[in-house]
């Protein structure tokens, strides 16, 4: 179904269409309605009506942006960063060290890495400096490396 012309047309439905097929926070699908021309009342009343329905609820989004980041290899920094971009709040949780540390864990089975086998200093730099860019924290690095950490964290 090709969509209406700009600014016309309900934007409820194309709101639904929208999360049809993915979530979307409350400031990232309000800029896409605007950008498509409705009217702010309009896309007000719309976006409280989703809020009703349970369709658009950004804690959920922001639970399920911070859980698939973390499947794909990346920390809470870098979570966190992804979530403000896109006008989300991830409030910290009493489980977020263990859920992250878990996550760098499997993101070195993945890759293979072993930080015990890594002998020279500038091996174990390197290690952290990746996985300090890639958004993991100095604690969960250090609950995973443990000694290995310590020695190339400044």
């Amino acid at each position: 179904m090709a969509d209406p012309p700009r600014g016309t047309g309900d934007p409820l439905e194309y709101a639904r269409r929208l999360l049809a097929r993915r979530d979307h926070g409350r400031a990232e699908l309000r800029a896409k309605l605007a950008a498509r021309g409705f009217k702010a009342g309009e896309v007000a009343a719309a976006l409280t009506r989703l809020e009703e329905d349970g369709l658009l609820d950004d804690s959920r989004y922001a639970r399920a942006l911070l859980e698939r980041e973390m499947g794909r290899g990346h920390g809470l920094a870098f979570a966190r960063a992804k979530a403000r971009a896109r006008g989300l709040r991830l409030p910290e949780e009493p489980g977020d060290l263990g859920r992250e540390a878990e996550s760098l864990r499997k993101f070195l089975r993945r890759r293979h890495l072993d930080p015990k086998s890594l002998t020279s200093g500038i091996e174990r730099a390197k290690l952290l400096r990746s996985l300090r860019g890639r958004g993991y924290t100095r604690a969960a690095i250090s609950t995973v490396l443990g000694p290995l950490a310590e020695e190339g964290i400044e």
